[in-house]
C-alpha cells in the first residue's frame, strides 16, 4: 500500500467522522471551534520485517514535536503536528554491496510531520464510543559513517523514512470529575524504506531495504487528565501483537504522553 493511499484512508476516515460528529451534535448547539497548542512525545519499539519476510529485526524510535488541535466541543479534535525523532535500525544486514554491512550504526535524526485524531460522538450511558487515528511520515535523513573493520578506507551513507498510520473505534469513561479513561482497538501499519550507500575506493554500491512493521492490531490504553479548562495531559500504552518468524507470539510496545494548552 502506497504512502498516497494510506492518506487518502486517513483523510477520509478524519472526513466520516467529523460529518458524524457534526450529525449528532450541530442540532442542539453550535460547536465552539478552539485551537489548541501542544506537545507531544513518544517513545515505541516495533519489530520489523524485510527480505521477503525471512528476517527481522527491531526499530526503537523516539518522537518530539508541536501539535495544534483544532477542536470542536468535546467530542471531536483534529491535530496537526510537526517535529523531530530519533530512529534506530540496528539489526538490518545489507549483502549486496561491496562488502555486507550489518546496521549498528544507531539513531537516524529525522523530520516529522502528520496529523491526528480523536471523536467520541455515540453517547451510551457514561461512555463515549468513536474513532481513533493518525498517519505520521518520517523525512528522509542521511548518516554518514566510516567502515573500521576493512583493510582499505570504506565509507557509508545511511538514509532512512518511515511512514504509519493508525485507525480503529474508540471508547471513552465520563464518569470522573477530572480524569477520562478510554480503549481503543487499531489497525496501526508501519512501512519504510532504509537505504545504505557503500563506497571503498573505487568500488560502490547501493541497496534499498523495505521494511514492515509485524503485527496490524494494536491495543491502547490510557486517559486525559484535565485539572483546568486550560490544560489537559493525556498519557497512552500500546500493545501490539505479533506471530515471530519462526513460531510463536511476542508483543511490541510504546507508551505516548501530550500536553495541550489553552490560552
Amino acid at each position: 500500500m502506497t504512502v498516497q493511499r494510506l492518506r487518502r484512508l486517513f483523510l477520509g476516515a478524519v472526513l466520516c467522522a467529523a460529518v458524524g460528529s457534526v450529525a449528532l451534535f450541530g442540532q442542539d448547539s453550535t460547536p465552539a471551534v478552539q485551537f489548541k497548542p501542544g506537545l507531544g512525545v513518544e517513545y515505541f519499539s516495533r519489530t520489523l520485517a524485510w527480505d521477503n519476510d525471512l528476517y527481522t529485526s527491531k526499530l526503537r524510535t523516539t518522537l518530539a514535536y508541536v501539535r495544534g488541535e483544532i477542536g470542536v466541543s468535546n467530542e471531536i479534535s483534529l491535530g496537526l503536528l510537526a517535529g523531530y525523532g530519533l530512529s534506530d535500525f540496528n539489526g538490518l544486514v545489507f549483502r549486496g554491496l561491496p562488502f555486507s554491512v550489518d546496521y549498528e550504526a544507531g539513531s537516524i535524526g529525522s523530520f516529522l510531520v502528520g496529523a491526528d485524531l480523536d471523536a467520541a460522538f455515540i453517547p451510551v450511558g457514561d461512555f463515549r464510543i468513536g474513532a481513533t487515528g493518525q498517519f505520521l511520515y518520517v523525512f528522509n535523513h542521511a548518516k554518514d559513517f566510516d567502515l573500521p573493520s576493512l583493510n582499505q578506507t570504506g565509507t557509508v551513507n545511511a538514509k532512512a523514512s518511515w511512514h504509519r498510520i493508525i485507525a480503529g473505534p474508540l471508547v471513552r469513561y465520563l464518569g470522573y470529575e477530572s480524569f477520562t479513561p478510554f480503549l481503543a482497538v487499531t489497525f496501526n501499519r508501519l512501512t519504510g524504506t532504509f537505504t545504505m550507500a557503500e563506497t571503498v575506493q573505487d568500488l560502490s554500491g547501493t541497496e534499498d531495504k523495505q521494511v514492515q512493521g509485524k503485527g496490524s492490531v494494536g491495543i491502547s490504553i490510557g486517559t486525559t487528565f484535565e485539572p483546568s479548562a486550560l490544560f489537559h495531559l493525556k498519557a497512552e500504552l500500546t500493545a501490539l501483537p505479533y506471530s515471530k518468524t519462526g513460531g510463536g507470539l511476542d508483543v511490541d510496545y510504546g507508551a505516548l504522553v501530550r500536553a495541550v494548552i489553552l490560552f
